[in-house]
């Protein structure tokens, strides 16, 4: 290892010596200490080798995507330890992330229910991702690496929705005669064998031949997913055992084996490795909105390799439309128009953007209507019932609870002691499906109010950064910054009536764009500075 090397790590100033600035040296350590610098290098890169392994695993698995975080933030923080605080560098969203947090843990520390709000300060907890990004992502190059590995990953998960519905998950029972083996057991119609004896089985041919090669003295295994509606989900996980014993299998099998007639089960709704499509909508739409920003700063937009950013858009937008969720579609929608506006910036976009967004909301509700047999704003829609109890009971308990909120994860574990209508109506017990109101019920209205604050002061940061981008002139961090900017408004847009920040899987991404554009942001400053300083020189 060169001591140049050395120097540039241990003194955190790689940047000044590519620049020419010679002047670190002088701050140059005893050899002891040069050989101990080693142990920050290795900290530095092992946090890099965690936050590319976070991106690659982002898009796949939360579980892989959160133990890459947590070596991140470890290896991160245990190099911030020996080196000290000069290598940190202070950003304009520090003070509201730091307030929020506290906000809080306050209100889990004074929870009726301490143990689920403890619970839910894990989820708060990963908005620190935000500082891991921001430190880590040093260059423009390590920016391009992970750019490359997050839209490579995407790319994977819509090979997998696609092979999900060609391929099929699953075998729809569509019917099942009542003196049949199947019916016997509780298999009815609508029911999905996700398996049969361990293997996973997706046409009806398959299955007839498998009984007829099973020994006769042996009992059938299934896996099924019972009462499955047409247009939810069919998750492996939420499977039953059901074992039809060997009299089931000895009888005579003709055209409908066990009394059932079966069909290929492909899923209504494409949500790639996620087990939900509403999770995999908001991951789609950010992931179009960054692809449609950097080919949309591309000076040559429809050459290679502008053009293959245009074409990973135009792939993550046609998945997005697989997932059938009308409001990741508009928030699509607000995404791209933003983008469109701060590059276009021109007077008449004022009066165009917003009929494109009606034209857009109107496209969508056909569309619903066609695929789904609702409409976008819809009264007989049992989601948009749902909707409408838990925000009216929703406002109720925060007029009760102003301060500190209920506590997070209480009414998912006390559910009984707060008698929520839509819980009596529908059955389905959930959270409130708006992040604003969940954040109020959930942890009181100050900290939805450090919240607000947070976002507020990202948007303004963004819409500088998209400027201060515009005037360098350089079309990867333009791109970038308004591809950041759409994605996180379309995010924000979504979460009036979901509650995606609740969701670990998706929030994860979000919070790393975030700290994504304030490592931009110190890119865009470092490269105005080393400008204005060769420009004295010259």
């Amino acid at each position: 290892m060169s001591l140049a090397r050395v120097l540039q790590n241990y003194e955190g100033s790689e940047a000044r010596l590519i620049s020419g600035d010679m002047s670190v040296l002088v701050n140059a350590k005893e050899p002891a200490d040069i050989r101990a610098a080693g142990w920050p290098l290795g900290l530095e890169r092992s946090a890099i080798l965690f936050v590319f392994l976070f991106v690659v695993a982002q898009p796949i698995s939360i579980a892989a995507a959160e133990a890459a975080f947590a070596g991140a933030a470890i290896c991160w923080l245990a190099r911030v330890a020996l080196v000290g605080r000069r290598s940190l560098r202070s950003g304009p969203l520090d003070g509201f992330i730091l307030a929020y947090w506290l906000l809080c843990g306050l209100s889990s520390a004074v929870s009726p229910f301490p143990g689920s709000s403890w619970d839910g300060m894990r989820k708060v907890a990963l908005i620190f991702l935000v500082l891991v990004a921001a430190h880590n992502i040093v260059n423009r190059e390590r920016t391009r690496q992970v750019l490359a590995l997050l839209f490579l990953s995407g790319l994977v998960t819509v090979g997998v929705a696609a092979w999900q519905d060609i391929a099929g998950v699953g075998l729809w029972v569509l019917s099942s005669e009542p003196d049949g083996a199947a019916a016997q057991a509780g298999i009815r119609a609508g029911a999905v064998i996700t398996s049969v004896d361990g293997h996973t089985l997706t046409r009806p041919e398959d299955f007839l031949a498998l009984l007829r090669a099973k020994p006769s003295d042996e009992a059938l295994q299934l896996r099924v997913v019972r009462n499955v509606p047409g247009s939810e989900l069919i998750l492996p996980k939420d499977a039953a055992t059901v074992i039809l014993p060997t009299s089931a299998t000895s009888q005579p099998l003709g055209a409908k084996p066990l009394g059932m007639t079966l069909a290929r089960a492909r899923p209504p709704r494409a949500r790639g490795f996620y087990s939900h499509f509403i999770t995999y909508s908001d991951e789609m739409q950010m992931l179009l909105a960054l692809a449609f920003g950097l080919w949309l700063a591309s000076p040559d937009r429809f050459r290679f390799p502008a053009l293959g950013l245009g074409v990973l858009a135009v792939t993550f937008g046609l998945t997005l439309g697989a997932t059938l969720s009308r409001s990741a579609w508009l928030a699509a929608a607000i995404a791209c128009l933003l983008q469109i506006g701060f590059y276009a910036r021109r007077r008449w976009m004022a009066v165009v953007l917003p009929l494109a967004f009606v034209l857009a909301a109107l496209g969508t509700n056909v569309a619903v209507r066609h695929w789904r047999g609702v409409g976008l704003i819809d009264p007989s829609d049992l989601s948009t019932q749902y909707r409408l109890l838990m925000w009216r009971d929703g406002l109720k308990l925060i007029r009760q609870h102003p301060v500190f909120g209920v506590g997070m994860n209480s009414i998912r574990d006390a559910w009984p002691l707060f008698d929520l209508e839509a819980f009596r109506a529908q059955g389905a017990r959930s959270h409130f499906h708006s992040t604003p109101v969940q954040f109020a019920v959930a942890v009181g209205i100050p900290a939805l109010l450090a919240w607000l604050a947070l976002m507020a002061a990202y948007g303004k940061m963004l819409v500088e950064l998209v400027g201060q981008a515009r005037q360098r002139a350089d079309p990867m961090p333009y791109g970038l910054s308004l591809g950041i900017l759409g994605g996180s408004a379309g995010f924000l847009a979504n979460s009036l009536v979901q509650y995606n920040f609740g969701d670990s899987v998706v929030v994860l991404l979000f919070w790393f764009l975030m700290g994504l554009a304030l490592a931009t942001r110190h890119h865009v400053a470092s490269g105005g500075r080393a400008s204005a300083q060769s420009a004295l020189q010259n």
